[in-house]
């Protein structure tokens, strides 16, 4: 599916995500903390859970891109397992580690040889729909791993899930059009904070995928700690566009250290820009911010006359994993396949 079209269709992925939870046959699992296993948009699904419900539930929720869990899960861990292609290498070591370790595992993905190990040792599964770029499905993933907590009565994010929904339905991708203009030929640098954390990661991760640009991130606090001194050197930010996603709820605190810091930069890069969130809940104001950053990376990749899709490097890193290291045969040799 093109990209612009997979991205007006979030609302509808929101949707559907929930209906797959629903009829999913997934145990009454019992679980103390819960981790979130994947590579690019599938832990940035991750990171938006983490940054929304951080101050919420009082058991951890954490992510791993690696290839090995960390050492504290056990059996007593919800390990979401999420791979659209169902072959990503780190996500599959990782699946054999929870399998090995008797974790309460669900898998998020639309094939491959997660589904195929899943089905072999009655796994659940949320199976995605196909012809999708991975990371066009981030409302998928991010919602389904919704749904499932409110399945266990975690949380209940009934009416923010309404409202986020119909917030995205009601952007009007047009207003941001001159953002993209001036995005052409200059450098992105997003700033989040809070809960726009992960969504910040995502800008930065979309401009790189979608539009083959090179961009960078930071959040608030932390980058008045370090970045900050970085803008020192003129000569080396002077095409740096500055995007500062924006709540009009934040707290001073946070406004105070945004202004100071555009009062420090802003003489040394090419621009800089809010863009305030929308709606009232926290969901709804990512899930905004989310859609907006999409919408400006495809923008962007058409100024830039790139294929949105195509992500012709990391294919390349992949084969060459797959050719050199034969992970796949190892794994399954663990599970006993």
């Amino acid at each position: 599916m093109k990209m612009i079209k997979a991205i007006k269709k979030y609302p509808e992925m929101c949707l559907d995500a929930i209906e797959l939870v629903k009829k999913t046959d997934i145990p009454d699992y019992k679980f103390d903390k819960i981790i979130i296993c994947g590579m690019g948009a599938s832990i940035i699904s991750g990171n938006l859970l983490k940054d929304l419900l951080r101050n919420e539930v009082p058991i951890m929720i954490e992510v791993s891109n690696e290839y090995q869990l960390p050492a504290y899960v056990d059996e007593k861990t919800l390990v979401f397992c999420m791979s659209y292609s169902g072959n990503t290498e780190e996500t599959l070591s990782q699946f054999v580690d929870a399998v090995k370790r008797k974790c309460k595992i669900i898998v998020i993905t639309s094939d491959g040889k997660l589904k195929e190990w899943c089905e072999k040792l009655s796994i659940p599964l949320i199976q995605l729909p196909k012809g999708y770029q991975p990371r066009a499905t981030l409302p998928y993933q991010f919602f389904i791993m919704l749904a499932c907590l409110q399945k266990f009565k975690l949380i209940n994010k009934r009416k923010e899930i309404e409202e986020a929904i119909q917030v995205l339905k009601s952007i009007k991708t047009e207003k941001f059009k001159d953002i993209s203009l001036s995005l052409k030929d200059s450098y992105p640098v997003i700033y989040g904070f809070g809960i726009f954390s992960a969504v910040a990661k995502r800008f930065k991760d979309q401009f790189n995928e979608n539009s083959k640009a090179p961009a960078r991130y930071a959040v608030f606090p932390e980058l008045n700690h370090n970045e900050i001194v970085g803008y020192q050197n003129e000569n080396l930010n002077k095409n740096s566009f500055v995007i500062l996603l924006r709540d009009r709820d934040e707290s001073e605190k946070i406004r105070l250290r945004i202004e100071t810091t555009k009062e420090l930069i802003k003489d040394k890069v090419k621009r800089i820009k809010d863009i305030f969130a929308l709606g009232k809940s926290k969901l709804a104001k990512m899930m905004s911010l989310l859609f907006i950053g999409d919408c400006l990376s495809y923008e962007l990749a058409v100024l830039n006359k790139v294929d949105p899709e195509q992500t012709e490097n990391i294919a390349i890193l992949k084969k060459t994993l797959k050719e050199r290291l034969g992970l796949v045969k190892k794994l399954e040799k663990k599970l006993g396949f």
